[in-house]
């Protein structure tokens, strides 16, 4: 009997062996390890997602595709030619809107409207739900740079809603995250493995589970109709407003780190020539919150001293938004609609004189 375990042992070492070896072949051969396709770990999570979320009788798709743009259909390991690209849309989850089927986002409704316009335009959304400016900076080291032949010509900022905190610490939404030794061996994995990339298709297609979305909202329908009770605050009432209020030292601090991220920024739009569109952020209450009243007003003061083109939504809203919100913060398919159809103008026109009549 000894002998016999002795044998096996032995035996389901070789095996164990030949099959390592056959894997790391496979992996070396059809992977992601050395190729063009080589994403790294700050990616996981962040491309070739699917998910279906149940918010209630409404189901919501959301798909990512291979390169880690927001899709309409569910073709995410489709690897196209990425430099049929040439703008894109980016910001934090009040751009991603992951909660809101595609055509319902503001980067849907914008996409319509140009077709309906007959202007041979694409918008890509590149947001993240939680990435900041910092973020926006990031990515160019971290995910723009290993997209093939990836060149765009406008980038689209809808910014400013999270660089209203103090960074506390480094963060997954801004590819930042530290990771151990074997968190960044798994996270390489998730990005690089072909046989990873299989049973995700095979999860997909078999075993994929709807998301209900209820955990995500923490507003009731009683906190809705509150926030529709709440008058607006136009920019010129804030700038008497927030005029006569102190700024604290913690806002300063914000302040002055959204300045210095902004030129930081301007190097990285420079190094990659890319004409930036910068869209100011409101809350329900339009221009409600102080801090983000400020940022909005450095942001403007930035874009001005660069000649950058800017839409002001902070001061283009005059009338209340109903129906439009399901927090403070993040709009519903009737708002995003109103916010498309308020900057679609001045975007279309944009991209008409610097995409459309230059390749004329």
């Amino acid at each position: 009997m000894g002998k016999f375990l002795k044998v096996f042992s032995f035996y389901t070492i070789i095996y164990f062996i030949i099959l390592l070896i056959l894997i790391i072949l496979i992996e070396l051969t059809f992977g992601y390890w050395f190729n063009k396709y080589n994403f790294g770990p700050e990616m996981r999570g962040k491309r070739v997602q699917k998910i279906i979320f149940n918010n209630n009788s409404e189901k919501i798709s959301f798909y990512k595709d291979f390169y880690g743009f927001r899709i309409k259909d569910e073709n995410i390991h489709e690897k196209y030619d990425p430099s049929i690209i040439k703008v894109v849309f980016n910001g934090g989850s009040t751009s991603e809107e992951m909660f809101l089927n595609y055509d319902d986002t503001i980067v849907g409704n914008l996409n319509k409207f140009l077709k309906d316009d007959d202007l041979d335009i694409q918008i890509y959304n590149g947001a993240v739900s939680g990435k900041s400016l910092v973020g926006n900076i990031n990515e160019f080291s971290k995910w723009f740079k290993n997209i093939p032949n990836f060149r765009p010509d406008v980038i689209v900022y809808y910014i400013g809603l999270n660089d209203r905190y103090l960074r506390k610490k480094e963060r997954w939404h801004d590819y930042e995250i530290k990771k151990s030794f074997f968190e960044n061996l798994y996270w390489h994995m998730t990005q690089k493995s072909i046989l990873w990339e299989l049973l995700k298709k095979v999860k997909n297609k078999y075993f994929h589970k709807e998301v209900l979305v209820d955990k995500y909202f923490t507003f009731s329908k009683e906190d809705l109709k509150e926030l529709e009770k709440n008058k607006i605050i136009k920019h010129n009432e804030a700038k008497l407003l927030y005029k006569k209020s102190e700024i604290t030292n913690n806002e300063r601090i914000i302040i002055d780190n959204f300045k210095k991220n902004l030129r930081i920024l301007k190097g990285k739009l420079n190094k990659w020539n890319i004409k930036p569109i910068f869209i100011t952020q409101i809350t329900n209450d339009i221009n409600g919150d102080k801090i983000l009243f400020f940022l909005n007003n450095e942001l403007k003061d930035f874009c001005e001293m660069n000649n950058y083109f800017v839409i002001k939504l902070d001061e283009i809203i005059k009338e209340p938004l109903y129906n439009s919100f399901i927090d403070t913060a993040h709009t519903n398919k009737i708002g995003s609609k109103k916010i498309a159809k308020i900057i679609y103008p001045y975007i279309s026109n944009f991209l008409s004189k610097n995409l459309i009549n230059n390749n004329q």
